[in-house]
């Protein structure tokens, strides 16, 4: 079958209005049919990337997950491995909540990664990629754009699942706020290494993202995504005003932003990416 490129197309992804403080978007709610499959097989495949990186494992589990005949011996016990990173085994599966957080975040991923060009002209100059681990302790999400007078700026995202069927609002604040106390922790995990890299201007960015951080700076700004069933998808940009409220200095339009991708039966649509992973068994 003819595989996705890309995930945006997919969920159909609605634009918040002007009278929002938040920039966000909502989308997958009528995902679906075909649709659906095709969302489920490219999440599985960006995870596989995510975790294999250049390693040959990843073409030994693609081998397999479309129709090739099984690994054996050494090369079997790399790809679970890899696959058992962020999926478990099929003797050793992931505990649920874990699974779908993982997925959340690779959903975000590829929305994030996808988006080229922000509402307000940012270009993507890089989406560090999610977590191969979703027990890692750290940040979720760092995103660096170039603004459109050529300046670089950054958005750091925490991202959620929300399963409970109380309202998501409650979930947004308290990704929120977990950004507002350990925000700084993030980033000095995230950027540190970063710092060492060859780009220069692009170096002296990442050296100065704990410190813009702190300084409330333009160039700094924050993110709250939630991957959810379409049943607790928000109702209103009112769902988004903590974020906001969270980080009063950060008051220039899309220096708040947020992704909500609500999709019918969200934990089914997990364990359907944890199987397709392990069809590569």
């Amino acid at each position: 079958m003819a595989r996705a490129t890309a995930l945006t197309p997919l969920l159909v992804l609605s634009e918040s209005t002007a009278d929002s403080a938040v920039e966000y978007v909502i989308g997958g709610l009528e995902l679906g049919g075909a649709e659906r499959e095709a969302a489920a097989q490219l999440l599985a495949d960006t995870a596989m990337q995510i975790v294999c990186g250049e390693s040959p494992v990843l073409d030994r589990w693609r081998g397999r997950r479309d129709g090739g005949p099984p690994e054996t011996g050494t090369a079997l016990k790399a790809v679970e491995t890899f696959m058992s990173i962020g999926f478990g085994t099929p003797d050793n599966p992931p505990n649920d909540d874990h699974l779908q957080g993982h997925i959340a975040e690779l959903i975000w991923y590829l929305v994030i990664a996808e988006r080229l060009v922000a509402r307000d002209g940012r270009v993507l100059v890089r989406a560090h990629p999610v977590k191969a681990d979703p027990l890692e302790p750290g940040g979720d999400g760092l995103v660096v754009y170039a603004n459109p007078s050529g300046d670089y700026v950054f958005r750091l995202w925490e991202i959620k699942k929300h399963t409970a069927q109380a309202v998501i609002s409650g979930t947004i604040n308290r990704a929120g706020k977990q950004l507002a106390k350990r925000g700084h922790e993030y980033l000095a995990k995230l950027s540190g290494p970063e710092s060492m890299i060859e780009d220069v201007s692009l170096r002296d960015m990442y050296s100065s993202m704990v410190d813009l951080w702190f300084d409330r700076s333009a160039k700094a700004g924050v993110g709250v995504s939630v991957g959810t069933s379409a049943s607790t998808a928000p109702h209103s940009h009112r769902s988004f005003g903590s974020i906001r409220a969270t980080f009063p200095a950060f008051a220039l339009p899309a220096q708040t932003e947020a992704i909500v991708v609500a999709i019918p039966d969200f934990a089914g649509f997990a364990s359907r990416v944890k199987d397709i992973v392990w069809s590569g068994l």
